[in-house]
C-alpha cells in the first residue's frame, strides 16, 4: 500500500453504504472522514450506493437474518444519504455509482462462477456464522452470497484500495479474491475502527438509538455528546474529530489526572457540532446546554 501511494498514481479509493436506514450518523462518519482524506490528497473517491445490496442485507454483525428491504424502502431510505455525505464528502470530485447497475443484470451462470472462488469453509469460519451455529439459529443460503456481491462491485469499479469498519474485513477481503480471479491487481483494503455508541457497550445504531446524527440540530448533537460515558471522550475525539493526535493524548491525561470529564466533553461537543453545522452553532448550543442542564433555567424557546 505505501509502495502503491508513494508511485504517485491516483489511486480510486472505494467505500460502499448500504440504505438499510435513512439517516447516517457518526459511525457512518469514520470511513467517510477517511474517505475525504484520500479525497484531499488527490484520489478519486468512489461511493457505492448499495440499492441491490441494501435489499439483501448484509449479514454482517447479525444473530439473525436481516428482514429483506423492497424496492420502495430502500429509495426512501436513499432520498437524503448523498446530501448527507455532502457533509462530509467533496460531492463535485465524488464518483457516485449504484450497484444495482451491474448487480441486478448478472446471468446465473456468472453468480456461479463467482461463488466457485469461495469454500463453504470459508463462509462458515465468519464470526456470527459460527455464532449461529452453535446457537442453532438459521443461516440462510443467500447471506452467503453478501460477500461476492461487494467483492464484486470492487472488480467493477477497478478499486485500489477498498475503506471499512472492522466488521467489514471479511467482505473487503473478498473483493481481493475476486480481482484477482479476473486478473486485477487486488485492492488494499484499510480497515476502520468501530465507534461505540452512547451506551458505550454496542456500536453506534439507528435501531439501537445510540447514535448522533450527521443531520441532527446543534442543540441535539451537543447535548448527545455530553451524555457519553467518560471513558469514551478520547475514543470519540480519536475517531470522530479534527483534532490531533497529541492534542487528544493531553486531554486525555488531563482527565486521568484529575481534570473535569465535563470540560472535555463540552470541548468534544464544540468540535462534533462544529464540523456539522459551524463553530457559531456550537457556541449556541453550548450555551443553550449550560442554560438548560447545569442553571436549570427555561430554554429560550419552549
Amino acid at each position: 500500500f505505501k509502495k502503491k501511494l508513494a508511485s504517485g498514481k491516483k489511486l480510486r479509493v472505494k467505500l460502499g453504504i448500504d440504505p438499510s436506514g435513512s439517516a447516517l450518523h457518526l459511525g457512518h462518519a469514520v470511513p467517510f472522514r477517511k474517505l475525504r482524506q484520500f479525497q484531499d490528497a488527490g484520489h478519486q473517491a468512489i461511493l457505492i450506493v448499495g440499492n441491490f445490496t441494501g435489499k439483501i442485507g448484509d449479514p454482517t454483525d447479525k444473530s439473525a437474518t436481516r428482514q429483506q428491504l423492497t424496492q420502495e424502502q430502500v429509495n426512501e431510505n436513499l432520498k437524503t444519504y448523498i446530501d448527507q455525505a455532502g457533509k462530509i464528502l467533496d460531492v463535485s470530485k465524488l464518483e457516485i455509482v449504484y450497484n444495482a447497475d451491474w448487480l441486478e443484470h448478472m446471468s446465473f451462470s456468472e453468480v456461479i462462477g463467482l461463488a466457485a472462488n469461495f469454500t463453504v469453509q470459508q463462509m462458515l469460519e465468519r464470526d456470527m456464522f459460527e455464532k449461529r451455529m452453535n446457537e442453532n439459529k438459521p443461516i440462510h443460503l443467500h447471506e452467503f452470497f453478501y460477500p461476492l456481491m461487494q467483492g464484486y462491485d470492487s472488480v467493477v469499479l477497478k478499486a485500489d484500495v477498498e475503506l471499512g469498519g472492522s466488521d467489514q474485513k471479511f467482505n473487503c477481503l473478498a473483493g481481493r479474491v475476486l480481482q484477482k480471479a479476473h486478473g486485477e491487481e487486488p485492492q488494499n483494503v484499510m480497515i476502520m475502527p468501530i465507534l461505540e455508541g452512547l451506551d458505550g457497550k454496542m456500536k453506534m445504531s439507528k435501531s439501537l438509538n445510540n447514535y448522533i446524527g450527521l443531520l441532527e440540530s446543534p442543540e441535539e448533537q451537543y447535548g448527545k455528546v455530553m451524555s457519553i460515558p467518560d471513558e469514551l471522550i478520547t475514543r470519540y475525539f480519536e475517531l470522530a474529530t479534527n483534532v490531533t493526535m497529541e492534542e487528544i493524548a493531553k486531554i486525555g491525561n488531563t482527565v486521568k489526572n484529575g481534570g473535569n470529564p465535563r470540560d472535555a466533553k463540552m470541548r468534544l461537543g464544540r468540535e462534533i457540532v462544529t464540523i456539522y453545522h459551524s463553530a457559531e452553532d456550537a457556541a449556541r448550543a453550548e450555551q443553550h446546554f449550560i442554560q438548560l442542564f447545569q442553571k436549570k433555567a427555561l430554554p429560550d424557546e419552549i
